[in-house]
Order: structure tokens, then C-alpha cells, then sequence
């Protein structure tokens, strides 16, 4: 198994909410036909044991999220 170190930022807060609420700042929903889930299961990438299984996989799909989130701008 290969070891990742993930370093926190700490110069930085994400909030993350449900139902779709980011799509307005451009981020990539979950279900939208486009979306997220569209190219991964979530066994895949959101589990305890897609991390155990792959976890360079599963933090690649992470930190794409994170490099969106990094872009988008709020919405009112």
C-alpha cells in the first residue's frame, strides 16, 4: 500500500451542504445527469473500505473536489 501524507490547511474552511445548494457557485453536484456520481460509485470513493482498497483513487477524487471548491465563488 502506498502512504499519502494529507497535511491540513488550516488558513482555509470548507463548508460543504446537501442538496445540491453549491451547484449555484458552479461546483459539481452528486446526482445532476452530469454529476459526480455519473463516473464513480460511491462504494468507490466514500467508504472506510475504498480507502483500504485504494486510497491514492479515493484521495485523487478528494482533492479534484477540493480544486473546484477552490474556484467557486459563493452564491447569495
Amino acid at each position: 500500500m502506498t502512504s499519502l501524507e494529507i497535511k491540513p490547511d488550516k488558513a482555509h474552511i470548507v463548508i460543504l451542504s446537501g442538496a445540491g445548494i453549491s451547484a449555484e457557485s458552479g461546483i459539481k453536484t452528486f446526482r445532476d445527469s452530469d454529476g459526480l456520481w455519473e463516473n464513480h460509485r460511491v462504494e468507490d470513493v466514500a467508504t472506510p473500505e475504498a480507502w483500504h482498497q485504494d486510497p491514492e483513487m479515493v484521495l485523487g477524487f478528494y482533492n479534484a473536489r477540493r480544486q473546484q471548491i477552490r474556484k467557486a465563488e459563493p452564491n447569495p
